[in-house]
């Protein structure tokens, strides 16, 4: 076989794992809020994985000071950027002070402290509506540059998104800040009609939830606005339209009235969520409502977050991989699992293998994926952080971007999917896909390597963290322009390894498997 013909083989093996992971049920993201009395060190936590094709870049967008009568411009399309100039829509006035935030698709902190994950949740058809300016990509923006706590976030996101109206559909941010959680979710107004709807549920001390792209939140009461808000409009459109009637005895239930939906896709990653955090509670994997939160059984550490967002349902009866076709004979009377057995297979594959139809949490569809941290005990500049990574969860790697830092590689801040070329490595995400689509030709074996690696590298950046940042908090009680260089340059020598490890695995995969078993 010629170098050509082996080479070219080898990619078109790639391109075809490739297609059949991008069929995947698009039903996009996951969100998990942990409160401050839930995690194992204190800290407030949300995560987020971007499921499929949006903005993956990521880099710092300061804060600045405008001048009176500046505006802000309003876009539609932002999610694609990477792909296609956003439309300007309009402009609304922009604030004095802005601070500084971290920019992806979904935007996912500021300077002082705000983290937000986000799932899209959809509504009923009757609320869309093209009167407006606001998409939620654009929301998260105005509350990251205006907002010092969560409970602000939403207050100014609820009201602007009433004064300018929001365009977008149903959507839910879980919004964070050093004390305390919340749960947002936000629906357009109705067709013809500008405004939004929206309410917000505090995760209470101690609980963790979950949004897995449908809407959780059901009873509010206003009359304890410490751990409830909502539009004024909250109630009236569902009277209005008949979706709740006060004289019925039946409680207001925000989910029913505004975007009722009973997707297996959506249940079943709420309930796996749930159950990995109190096991005890034996949760139905098939009942249609859970809890809005549960209890957290023990204390929930990054690293548990990290588990939890590379789940394939391994050991319960929805592992894709681990079905009876993945089975072979092994010439002694016996069956072993198939080197190809693997849980990211489009729903027309699983057909081949019967394979239960599962959405898991981990996708090949992904983008790119945040677990977020905001700790009251250190300035927000190191006490809050994104542990940032591209692609799926389950082959990649995540590392700390601190929110003190001004800047990120430029490789981060690249993202071109629609070319691939071996001897061009400008964009971190192609290292990340290459990887995870070499890891699924031979996934049993293949994940055992990148487990390796991926296991090594962020087991470093735990044991490095505490002298990391008990230098950062020291150098900024005496030098903050130091402080902020030195955690610019930890982050960014972190974030280029990681690009760098993976460039290296994939050659190593790629020999290590090259024409196995085709």
């Amino acid at each position: 076989m010629t170098m050509w013909c082996r080479r070219h083989g080898t990619v078109l093996s790639i391109l075809m794992v490739a297609l059949l992971a991008a069929a995947i049920p698009a039903n996009a993201c996951t969100s998990v809020p942990v409160s401050k009395g839930a995690s194992a060190d204190g800290s407030v936590m949300t995560a987020h994985t971007c499921d499929g094709w949006y903005d993956a870049r990521t880099f710092v967008v300061p804060g600045q000071t405008h001048p009176e009568g500046a505006m802000f411009t309003c876009y539609k399309g932002l999610l694609h950027s990477d792909r296609a100039e956003p439309i300007k829509i309009g402009e609304i006035p922009e604030a004095p002070v802005t601070y500084t935030y971290f920019y992806a698709g979904y935007p996912y902190m500021n300077e002082h402290g705000v983290i937000m994950g986000e799932t899209t949740i959809g509504n009923r058809r009757e609320l869309s509506t093209d009167e407006g300016l606001l998409y939620i990509e654009t929301l998260q923006i105005l509350g990251l540059q205006r907002a010092k706590t969560a409970r602000e976030a939403i207050q100014i996101m609820g009201s602007l998104a009433e004064e300018y109206g929001y365009v977008d559909g149903g959507e839910c941010l879980t919004v964070g800040d050093q004390n305390e959680i919340w749960h947002f979710e936000i629906m357009p107004p109705g067709a013809f009609q500008k405004g939004a709807i929206w309410a917000a549920v505090r995760i209470p001390e101690g609980h963790v939830g979950v949004s897995a792209n449908r809407s959780r939140i059901g009873k509010i009461d206003l009359s304890d606005p410490e751990n409830y808000m909502a539009s004024s409009n909250v109630f009236d459109v569902a009277i209005e339209n008949g979706w709740w009637d006060p004289e019925s005895g039946e409680p207001f239930l925000f989910y029913e009235a505004y975007a009722p939906n009973n997707s297996m896709n959506m249940r079943r990653r709420e309930w796996r969520v749930l159950s990995l955090v109190a096991p005890s509670l034996r949760l139905d994997a098939n009942a249609s409502r859970f809890p809005f939160t549960v209890k957290a059984e023990y204390p929930i550490t990054v690293q548990d977050m990290m588990r939890i967002y590379r789940d394939t349902y391994e050991g319960t009866p929805y592992d894709k991989a681990n079905v009876n076709d993945w089975y072979v004979p092994d010439g002694r009377g016996g069956f072993y699992k198939s080197p190809f057995a693997t849980p990211d297979v489009s729903s027309e594959f699983a057909k081949l293998v019967d394979a239960p139809n599962e959405r898991n949490i981990s996708i090949p569809g992904c983008s790119y994926f945040t677990i977020l941290q905001s700790r009251s005990w250190l300035p927000p500049q190191v006490g809050t952080l994104a542990w940032f990574g591209l692609n799926q969860t389950d082959t990649s790697v995540y590392v700390p971007i601190y929110a003190g830092v001004t800047k990120l590689p430029d490789s981060y801040a690249i993202n071109d999917r629609t070319k691939f070329e071996f001897d061009n490595r400008e964009s971190a995400w192609w290292a990340f896909d290459l990887v995870d689509n070499l890891v699924n030709r031979r996934y049993q074996d293949a994940i055992k390597d990148v487990a390796a690696v991926r296991d090594a590298f962020e087991a470093e950046q735990f044991a490095l963290q505490p002298a990391i940042e008990k230098t950062a908090v020291e150098l900024f009680n005496t030098n903050p322009e130091l402080a902020v260089k030195f955690l610019t340059n930890y982050t960014n020598s972190r974030c280029n390894l990681a690009v760098d490890t993976y460039w290296k695995l994939a050659e190593m995969l790629i020999v290590k498997y090259d024409d196995k078993g085709f």
